[in-house]
């Protein structure tokens, strides 16, 4: 029996994904762990490992696009039954397609189940398109409503699109043009939602629709933490790092989380997932939009150890270099808008994660202290939550464990690996 290469599920939230390249052809041997295909979904583009070894038969074409479990080529015993093989000598075989993250595991009813030659459109009346038809007809200024697919289950794949635009090049010069919408202004400029906006636009909007979002805010006293950051700096040479503030509120936020799992939680279809492992997606603020790199096993590290990584993931992040495991496993998420100067905000949660903390920027502010008014390096913070999860006072308690470990941050000390 053939084994078969199906689309892995890579990420709590994937459902389907774009096949943009093999890396072999048909008869030839591929080994396990030879990389294999490249997928591509709104997010990242990946290269997929082979499970298992054999010779090779393609049943895909690049730029197809398939749901997670579909199956997409096989490993034969020989070269000439690859050759002579036919999809459906596999589909029987093929494994179900749940593989994902280790620190967020799936439960089995969030799988999405491999479909059958036969099966109908998961979403009949709406049109499917694959990621990268989608930006490049966004590029293209074409509406991929308007194309009929030929992809499975109609999906309007890269050659509907690249189809319309030669289509377009051929048109005769005398064709009617639509004329164009006025402009607002003389120095107005127009371009289209595409790339990397446009997956954020979707996500939020996704997010905003999904969970019922609710933002509680906070004020905590920084005193503490500014002298045991300015204790880091002045050990900066023996801790091999610069420790900024958001490395000592993640480790606060990471302490809380491992002490509170109903708020390290989320909800996966009908069933509440309480995950196994504390890993925080840090925002990093980029040219053209905003990405969330995985701090993983955030409460096992110390501050020292979180700054590196933040360095190093924020870095690459810029350079666009950020891996598939970068970007996926996280269970809670921190947003520094103090950065940029806000005070406080109201985040968006980055579903399915169930909360997220915002952080504002420090200032010196009159605050009572002992019946005196004394100038305290304040801070402002917001968690928002997802209300059907988690209840408004069990948020609570997750902000007052926070604010008190970062007014005692010498405590996290006790918590270094």
């Amino acid at each position: 029996m053939a084994h078969p290469v199906a689309i892995p599920k890579l990420g709590l939230t994937m459902v389907d994904c774009t096949l943009v390249g093999w890396t072999k052809q048909d008869g030839d041997k591929v080994e396990q762990g030879e990389m294999l295909y490249a997928i591509e979904t709104d997010k990242i583009t990946t290269d997929v490992e082979a499970d298992g070894a054999g010779f090779l038969r393609r049943f895909a074409e690049v730029d197809s696009m398939h749901e997670v479990g579909a199956v997409i080529g096989g490993l034969f015993a020989s070269r000439d039954e690859a050759l002579a093989a036919e999809a459906a000598s596999v589909a029987a075989s093929a494994p179900t397609a749940d593989r994902v993250p280790a620190a967020a595991p799936a439960p089995a009813s969030a799988a999405a189940p491999a479909p059958s030659a036969a099966a109908p459109a998961p979403n009949p009346g709406r049109a499917r398109v694959s990621p990268l038809a989608r930006r490049i007809a966004a590029e293209s200024g074409i509406d991929p409503a308007t194309l009929k697919g030929t992809g499975g289950h109609g999906a309007v794949l890269r050659r509907d699109v690249d189809a319309e635009i030669a289509r377009r090049k051929a048109a005769p010069a005398a064709s009617p043009v639509p004329a164009p919408v006025p402009s607002v202004s003389a120095g107005e400029v127009r371009r289209p939602l595409a790339g990397m906006r446009r997956a954020i636009a979707q996500k939020m909007m996704q997010s905003l629709q999904s969970t019922a979002q609710m933002t509680g805010f906070g004020r905590v006293d920084m005193g503490e933490a500014v002298r045991m950051r300015q204790a880091c700096l002045a050990a900066e040479a023996d801790l091999g790092v610069r420790v900024s503030y958001t490395d000592i509120v993640l480790k606060a936020c990471a302490g809380a989380l491992a002490a509170m799992p109903e708020i390290n939680a989320s909800i996966v279809g009908e069933e509440i997932v309480t995950w196994g492992d504390v890993n925080v997606g840090l925002a990093v603020a980029l040219d053209d939009g905003l990405i969330v790199p995985v701090i993983h096993n955030a409460d096992r590290k110390s501050i020292a150890e979180i700054a590196r990584e933040r360095i190093d993931l924020a870095g690459r992040a810029r350079a666009g270099r950020l891996t598939r495991d970068d970007m996926e496993g996280g269970t809670f998420s921190l947003s520094n808008f103090g950065s940029y100067g806000g005070d406080f905000e109201t985040p968006i949660l980055n579903a399915p994660q169930s909360a997220l903390l915002g952080i504002g920027a420090i200032t010196d502010e009159p605050v009572v202290r002992a019946g005196q008014i004394v100038i305290r390096p304040m801070m402002m913070f917001s968690l928002t939550f997802d209300h059907r999860l988690i209840d408004g006072a069990v948020a609570g308690r997750f902000r007052a464990r926070v604010r008190t470990a970062l007014e005692n941050p010498y405590s996290m000390l006790a918590r270094m690996r």
